[in-house]
């Protein structure tokens, strides 16, 4: 059995390579659905993108469950109800986007079409707010469940 290699670098070495590979995990994250789009606004389809969705979905549950097993949501603020049903307008508004666009390059946007879009994005819309919100849930029973054992550990 090889014996495991020491660490070459100190601790600063070692703080400044763990931001870079945050800001390269980051970049290529968000690169994955701007890929998606341009594509899908080019005329590609979802079986063509199927590839990069299924990369960007595996990379989201390779983050969000160890974040939620940690107790985790962001840096900058806490989950609640108003906060998600923002954030899901985002998802609505660039699925609707999509569709018009589509639509257009398609040769036409009639009433019944408009209608399925504001469908669409009422849909994409109810539907990132539910997945918020069970994430939401599960967030603050872990936290509480973390913060009960931190005050039982100091006593």
């Amino acid at each position: 059995m090889k014996k495991p290699r020491a660490a070459h670098l100190d601790e600063m070495q070692d703080l400044k390579l763990l931001k870079l590979e945050e800001y390269g995990f980051w970049i290529l994250f968000w690169a994955l659905p701007a890929a998606v789009v341009i594509q899908l606004l080019t005329g590609g389809t979802l079986r063509q993108v199927a590839g990069e969705i299924i990369v960007f979905l595996i990379g989201s549950v390779c983050l969000l469950g160890p974040a939620l097993k940690n107790g985790l949501w962001t840096r900058g603020s806490a989950p609640s109800r108003k906060e998600n049903a923002l954030v899901s307008v985002l998802p609505a508004v660039l699925i609707g986007a999509l569709h018009v666009i589509r639509l257009l390059k398609n040769g036409g946007i009639g009433g019944a079409a408009l209608l399925v879009t504001a469908g669409v994005m009422a849909a994409a819309w109810a539907g990132c707010l539910l997945i918020l919100e069970i994430f939401r849930a599960v967030y603050e029973k872990r936290r509480a469940r973390l913060d009960d054992t931190d005050g039982e550990g100091d006593e």
